[in-house]
C-alpha cells in the first residue's frame, strides 16, 4: 500500500475459505450434472455458461491472496492495492449477522461494481465507527440478506 498518507487505522484478515474435500466433490458433481443435463436438453448455452462460471470462480479462488491488508487514511480506504477515495464512496455500513460484525460495506459511485465488502469483527467495527463518520456518511446497521446468509453458509 502507498505509504504517502498517515494511516488512521489498519488491519489484516485471512481470506481463505476452509472447505472440506467433500465440498469440492459435491461442487464438481453438481457442475458436471448441470453440464450433462444442459447437453441432453439441448441447452448448450447454459452448459457453456455453467462451465465458464465454474472456471471463473476456480480462477478467482486460486489467484487471490490469503492475507488481505486494509488501511484507512484521511483520503481513502485501501484494500490491498485498491484505493477507494472518499469522494467515490456514497456511504458505508456495518453488516452484522445477529450480534457479530461481518463486513464493512462500502457503497461505491460506480456503475458495474456498486459495493465492496471488507471483512471485520466487532472490535474493528467499534474502532472504525469512531473514524469513518468524519469522512463519509454511515447508514443504519445492516443484516445479511437471505442470499448472503446462504453464500456465507455454503462458503462461496
Amino acid at each position: 500500500m502507498a505509504e504517502t498518507q498517515n494511516i488512521l487505522y489498519s488491519w489484516e484478515f485471512e481470506d481463505t475459505k476452509l472447505r472440506s474435500p467433500s465440498w469440492y466433490i459435491l461442487a464438481v458433481a453438481i457442475i458436471v450434472w448441470l453440464v450433462i443435463w444442459g447437453i441432453m436438453t439441448r441447452q448448450y448455452g447454459m452448459s457453456i455458461v455453467i462451465m465458464l462460471w465454474a472456471w471463473f470462480f476456480y480462477f478467482l479462488e486460486n489467484n487471490s491472496e490469503d492475507l488481505v491488508r486494509v488501511a484507512i487514511t484521511e483520503l481513502w480506504i485501501g484494500v490491498q492495492d485498491n484505493f477507494y477515495d472518499y469522494s467515490r464512496i456514497s456511504w458505508y455500513s456495518l453488516v452484522y449477522d445477529g450480534d457479530k460484525a461481518l463486513f464493512l460495506r462500502l457503497k461505491l459511485k460506480k456503475k458495474w461494481i456498486s459495493s465492496a465488502n471488507i471483512r471485520i469483527d466487532n472490535s474493528i467495527a467499534a474502532d472504525i465507527r469512531s473514524i469513518l463518520p468524519n469522512y463519509i456518511e454511515e447508514t443504519d446497521k445492516l443484516e445479511l440478506s437471505l442470499i448472503e446468509k446462504i453464500s456465507h453458509y455454503l462458503k462461496i
